[in-house]
């Protein structure tokens, strides 16, 4: 009877020692279970590397990021999905691994169908089974990329208006200020002193005022157009326009300015040519290309506004151009020229001023027409400004 309750004792002990065991086998198996299941379900890629590069493990998000099939990438290397790899480097970096154990560097893999992809890697060296290996988490940092070259272009769009702000305060506190300094000083003098000056002297303070309100006129269009343009008010409204009466009318307005230095100005546009633009937008253009020419022209000189010949032939788009027989430009010069932000005007052939904004107008109005302008140039020989009309021709 002892005997068979101490085997009792003993079979409830091993069934209790088995119970446990299975209980214990179970919570392992739940465990790994639960492991696999958070591994696999994360955002982040995470895989295995050994010493040679080799992928031993990868989780279901580096199959997805880089669409391969775990199968497929646990027969790979990691330099066919890393161009910027190699196996020297590879050596160098897993030197690196063995060095400092855990560490994070960006680099650029390829997914299967060859599209490159910035990425954030953080290196784990870990040892199981006597071996080590790399345990590598992947994180796909496109739209962190994306976000950071928003942030230098708004830098950069920011730096620009800063500049278009200051020389646009630069022009009144300075250029609007001069000439209106002049034009005090010169009426004061004439109220003053009339009596005492000689006809030569009265002909020559009028001058001098009169090239002064012309200066003021014309830097005060530009700046109220310039100010218009970029806070939206101008609204682009194209309409058939007969370029030719365009161009007489602003050489009418110019004549003025042109005889002075017995400029002549040729329009050799066809005089049936139509264009279609906004009238106010290409006329500002025509006018302060047209103004420029005489301002830059030596005197008994010519200013010709034209088609270049290589598109008379009703080819699209047709390319005008404006040129003069002037002091022409540097190259220095030529590569600023329609930068606000490094504006400088050039005095003209009589020391007529200016702020080189009116080139700036043209550019942006040109712009509105899907249009461009560009500029031919060659040191005391003259200029030639080409602009064209996008689509925006009627052929004669």
């Amino acid at each position: 009877m002892a005997d068979l309750k101490r085997l009792e004792e003993e079979n409830q002990m091993l069934r209790q020692t088995c119970d446990d065991t299975s209980s214990k086998h179970s919570n392992l198996i739940h465990a790994l279970q639960f492991t696999q299941f958070s591994i696999d379900t994360i955002s982040e890629a995470i895989v295995w590397l050994d010493e040679y590069g080799n992928y031993v493990f990868v989780n279901d998000a580096a199959c997805k990021n880089y669409g391969y099939t775990k199968e497929e990438l646990l027969s790979m290397k990691m330099f066919q999905v890393d161009p910027l790899f190699s196996v020297d480097r590879w050596n160098a970096h897993w030197q690196e691994i063995l060095d400092r154990k855990s560490f994070t560097i960006e680099t650029i893999n390829k997914r299967k169908d060859g599209t490159p992809v910035p990425i954030e890697v953080t290196v784990n060296l870990v040892e199981y089974d006597g071996k080590q290996y790399n345990c590598a988490i992947i994180r796909d940092i496109t739209e962190q990329k994306l976000s950071e070259d928003k942030l230098k272009q708004s830098a950069i769009r920011l730096a620009e208006l800063n500049a278009t702000k200051d020389k646009f305060f630069s022009i009144i506190a300075h250029d609007l200020r001069g000439p209106l300094g002049t034009q005090r000083e010169f009426t004061k003098i004439l109220s003053e002193k009339d009596s005492h000056f000689s006809e030569t002297e009265r002909v020559y303070y009028l001058k001098m005022l009169e090239e002064s309100s012309d200066l003021v006129y014309s830097l005060l269009e530009n700046l109220l157009d310039w100010a218009r343009s970029q806070s939206g008010i101008i609204s682009f409204q194209p309409i058939p326009i007969l370029f030719y009466d365009l161009v007489q009318r602003v050489i009418g307005l110019l004549n003025l300015s042109a005889n002075k230095k017995n400029v002549n100005i040729s329009n050799q546009i066809p005089s049936k040519l139509q264009i279609v633009a906004d009238l106010f937008m290409i006329e500002t253009v025509v006018r302060n290309l047209i103004s420029n020419a005489i301002k830059y022209s030596k005197p008994n000189h010519q200013v010709v506004i034209g088609i270049a010949e290589e598109t008379q032939t009703h080819a699209s788009p047709v390319v005008f151009f404006v040129k003069d027989e002037g002091v022409g430009m540097e190259k220095e010069q030529i590569e600023n020229l329609f930068r606000l932000d490094k504006k400088k005007s050039t005095p003209g052939t009589e020391q007529e001023s200016g702020t080189g904004l009116g080139l700036i107008l043209c550019k942006e109005f040109l712009e509105k027409h899907n249009s461009a302008i560009w500029v031919e140039s060659e040191l005391h020989k003259g200029s030639t400004f080409f602009f064209t009309l996008g689509q925006n021709t009627i052929p004669l």
